[in-house]
């Protein structure tokens, strides 16, 4: 078994990607009612939400290489291009296959544990999170070839947060939600900065791959918009995020501490600065892919930091 290609294969900074989300959704959890706070949840609800991105990527690599776009990527980098591993013959495609397969299988039955034991609510989220995951790239729907996956990418997120929250603070029905109005309000004023700073980073991974993504019909917003203007649409996701934050903050839904996550514009304003200039040159684009992913990673942290203030 190639231990390494299996590593390369999961890609464990899109699986922190995930994660944060939930984290973020459990410290809010603990920080409303921090009796109820179960760690054998938290532990399960994370590797749950890790195993059903880990059989979209997983996936999402099996059909852009049967879709071709991997097999003519010249411009691969480390955040994007796929892990290269189906086009250089390390795995086989039903090897692939079936551990994508396998991780989605994972995640539900861990998510079946949680809804029979803990939170039936989570069932709802579940289902959408994992239709969402398996049809990214796959047929029928195939919404990252649509233009479609980047409205997914943005949907999920919240979801994940309140996914985290619901199964620390578990509840009957939707109905009896109504009584958590508070608490879940704050859940979601602190993932929208997240979801647009995650969508962010997810849509500037997309720029290097234009030219083989384009080449199959794989029509994602920067292809249908072309690199150009593509580039402002990622500076709206980033000024999105830091507006929804002051937001947040002015309105009273999250606490003056959240304001630890504002540093983290200072990479965002340099991966701006930089795909303005090099929205064409995908090897030059990669140290703003990294400004980008870090810019997340630091507001989700700081986010979290906050609600222990």
């Amino acid at each position: 078994m190639n231990v390494k290609a299996w590593l390369r294969e999961f890609r464990a900074l899109f699986l922190l990607f995930v994660a944060l989300p939930v984290v973020l959704g459990a410290v809010a959890a603990y920080a409303y009612k921090p009796d109820g706070f179960s760690l054998l949840y938290f532990i399960l609800s994370v590797v749950a939400m890790m195993s059903l991105h880990a059989g979209t990527v997983i996936l999402n690599d099996y059909f852009d290489y049967k879709s071709g776009t991997d097999v003519i990527n010249k411009e691969r980098t480390p955040y994007s291009g796929g892990s290269g591993l189906l086009p250089e013959k390390v795995l086989s495609p039903g090897q692939v296959l079936a551990a994508g397969l396998l991780c989605f299988l994972l995640s539900v039955l861990i998510g079946l544990f949680i809804v029979l034991t803990r939170s039936p609510v989570i069932l709802l989220l579940g289902m959408v999170g994992a239709a969402i995951g398996v049809f990214y790239t796959a047929p029928p729907f195939m919404l990252a070839y649509r233009g479609l996956g980047e409205i997914a990418r943005l949907i999920v997120t919240p979801l994940m947060a309140l996914g985290g929250f619901l199964v620390q603070v578990p509840v009957a029905s939707v109905d009896s939600m109504l009584s958590l109005a508070l608490p879940l309000s704050t859940v979601i004023a602190a993932s929208l900065p997240v979801a647009f700073l995650n969508l962010a980073a997810l849509f500037i991974f997309e720029f290097p791959d234009f030219e083989a993504d384009s080449a199959v019909g794989k029509k994602n917003l920067v292809v249908r918009l072309g690199t150009g203007n593509a580039a402002y649409l990622y500076i709206l996701l980033c000024c999105l995020a830091y507006l929804s934050l002051l937001a947040s903050i002015f309105m009273g839904f999250l606490s003056p501490p959240a304001c630890l996550a504002l540093p983290a514009l200072l990479l965002s304003v340099r991966s701006c600065r930089g795909l303005l200039r090099n929205h064409n040159y995908p090897k030059a684009l990669v140290p703003y892919l990294k400004a980008s992913s870090d810019a997340y990673i630091l507001a989700v942290i700081a986010l979290i930091i906050s609600f222990f203030i």
